[in-house]
């Protein structure tokens, strides 16, 4: 009874961490932190082939929740957030990626600082304010969101591919949101309409989700310990690369439109206005906004609140005492 209780708690546990995960700026693995079993989670990915069965017997229930989360709120954020309320749903992740801020500087400036690790940053800020200047038409056709005018050919599962891999390496790291990761590279509304738009279209959506699987499985195994070694031999540089990529995406996010077809738009009953950021003004979805922001940075800065850690740290090393004793 006892691991069947478990069973059930470690899938409630994924299925936060799944809805934290779809979020940007929400970071799944502070969720992890917060629930006290972000160490049992890298060291079981880290060490699946030493300890298969006690890695499964805990991975497989935590997966299983993560997928249900995922899957559940993503058909609320495409169908319904993201069509009706546009601007108001990203001014929220603006805001939770600005409330992510501290806690990662936190975490950067943990040793002794280094000017050099300021080259980094700036790499990533410079990479990030860059896109701002592309040209749509240029762009790969995985920026696109309607799933049905998803190109699929090598460059854009190459695209997909690579991407999931970067957003799934960073998804390991307390305080980074991997679907952060995913919306600077234009993929984030690309793959939230392919899980969502899995009843209406399995094969077309399957292309897509199938080379973000692989990649997310690659990132997850390889980049648990490749993020380990780069956080353990500079831990500040890469803190200051991920807030440079951190930094760099708001204005991209600001100022690019959430890529529907405008067709789709129409027959839904959106107004296409509000999918053109560069015309925010103080009426009433521009008001909603601000207020939306404002929560995104206060659920962001509560999750990566010092308090909050000091309090996660208390009951994981209660838990450790009573498991001695």
């Amino acid at each position: 009874m006892n691991k069947f209780f478990q069973f059930i708690t470690n899938i409630i546990y994924g299925c936060i961490i799944g809805i934290a995960n779809i979020i940007p700026g929400v970071s799944g693995g502070t969720m992890a932190v917060v629930l006290n079993i972000y160490d049992r989670l890298i060291d079981s990915v880290i060490g699946i082939k030493k300890h298969v069965k006690e890695s499964i017997l805990f991975l497989l229930p935590v997966l299983i929740g993560g997928a249900a989360g995922i899957f559940g709120f993503a058909v609320l954020l495409n169908e319904y957030l993201f069509k009706y309320y546009p601007m108001p749903t990203f001014f929220l992740f603006i805001g939770l990626i600005v409330g992510s801020l501290p806690l990662v500087f936190r975490k950067a400036l943990e040793t002794k600082f280094s000017p050099l690790s300021v080259i980094p940053m700036a790499v990533f800020f410079g990479i990030m304010i860059g896109l701002i200047f592309l040209d749509p038409g240029e762009k790969t056709s995985a920026d696109a969101v309607t799933v049905a005018s998803f190109s699929i050919n090598i460059g854009s599962w190459a695209y997909l591919f690579f991407g999931s891999i970067l957003a799934a390496m960073c998804m390991i790291i307390p305080g980074v949101s991997g679907s952060m990761i995913l919306m600077i590279l234009g993929l984030y509304p690309t793959v939230l309409g392919a899980i969502s738009y899995l009843k209406q279209d399995l094969m077309q959506s399957a292309m897509i989700l199938l080379p973000v699987g692989l990649g997310v499985i690659i990132g997850l195994l390889g980049g648990a310990k490749l993020i380990d070694v780069c956080l353990k031999k500079v831990p500040q540089m890469t803190f200051f690369a991920i807030i440079g990529l951190m930094i760099g995406s708001l204005p991209t996010i600001y100022l690019n439109p959430v890529k529907y077809n405008a067709a789709t738009i129409t027959a839904s009953g959106a107004d296409i206005a509000q999918y053109n950021y560069g015309h925010f003004g103080f009426d009433i979805t521009g008001i909603i906004s601000i207020a939306t922001f404002i929560i995104g940075c206060g659920v962001a800065l509560i999750f990566g609140s010092e308090k909050l850690r000091k309090f996660t740290e208390k009951k994981k090393a209660k838990k450790k005492s009573q498991t001695a004793e």
